[in-house]
């Protein structure tokens, strides 16, 4: 089997240096050793279009992501594992999903929540779970990682990544249902994961700027500027927004006077609060269940 590997920093790169963590090129190589020594029997391949931590990660770096991965595809390799940092991990995971899902390839986003040279890394065992992943035959985009206190690493699907949550370096996916797991070298896909048409986003590129507002007490909506395509609100956990709120209110009618879409994201069929019945009045949109970083990446690829 031959491995693509994709090197673009994160903290499954980072030494320390000063006082800090950061990006070491070297750690790249090191991990694929320590994969060796393991006994992932494999001949890798490596590529490294930019080394950054993933907090640092724009529009130009997705881009030249995806240019060396269709690149490489293009050239025969199936099967390729990139190494990401966690801050923007479901970022860079739901753009390839829409992207390149359906490429024919199987994409495994591998990350760490420690340096490789601290016990405490899951950066290996990751490493690991995706190249035993990419043996099934599996096809698409996804993300190997293994939480804290768990003996399985999860294979989570790219477009379904929730955003870490503050002082949380677990990762989750959408409903907590993720596409299998890697046991013990063993890869089981789970029983309850189901999924319907996969959206196919391989002929678009990232263009115009989504508002991404996210809900806290006393909300203040930022002023829309010729440059806004779209807004894409996050709703409560249960899928509401404050519609009594007059703020709510006269930024939906400046977007309605300057023909900017708005949709809701986070809003559940089936499980209605009262105020679901402003948001057509409001000129709100509704999208159906997804991720909400995949929902932002939807917009941000799609020409409205």
């Amino acid at each position: 089997m031959t491995v693509y590997t994709v090197f673009t920093g994160g903290t499954i790169s980072c030494s320390a240096k000063g006082g800090v963590l950061s990006p070491d090129n070297k750690n790249g190589y090191l991990l694929l050793d320590l994969a060796k020594q393991a006994g992932v029997k494999a001949a890798f391949v490596t590529a490294q279009p930019y080394t950054i931590l993933s907090e640092n990660l724009g529009a130009a770096h997705l881009q030249a992501l995806r240019k060396c991965l269709q690149a490489a595809i293009d050239s025969g390799y199936d099967r390729i594992i990139v190494t990401h940092g966690t801050d923007t991990l479901a970022y860079t995971a739901a753009y390839l999903d829409l992207t390149l899902g359906n490429s024919g390839a199987a994409i495994v986003l591998v990350s760490a929540n420690y340096p490789l040279a601290d016990e405490r890394s899951n950066g290996l065992p990751n490493f690991l779970a995706a190249a035993q992943f990419l043996t099934t035959g599996e096809r698409g985009v996804f993300v190997a990682y293994r939480n804290a206190g768990e003996a399985a690493a999860a294979i989570h699907r790219g477009s379904r990544v929730l955003p870490h949550t503050p002082y949380d370096d677990r990762v989750f996916s959408l409903f907590d249902m993720p596409f299998g797991t890697v046991c013990d070298g063993v890869f089981t896909r789970n029983p309850g994961y189901s999924e319907g048409n996969r959206e196919d986003f391989s002929d678009c590129e990232l263009n115009g700027t989504v508002l991404f507002v996210r809900p806290y007490v006393g909300v203040v909506y930022p002023v829309l500027t010729e440059s806004v395509k779209a807004v894409l609100l996050e709703g409560w956990h249960s899928g509401t927004l404050p519609v009594e709120s007059e703020a709510l209110r006269q930024f939906c009618r400046a977007a309605a006077e300057k023909q900017i879409s708005v949709f809701l994201t986070g809003h559940q069929e089936g499980f209605a609060y009262e105020s679901k019945n402003a948001f057509a009045a409001l000129g709100i949109k509704p999208l159906p269940p997804m991720s909400p970083v995949a929902a932002y990446m939807r917009l941000w690829l799609t020409r409205l």
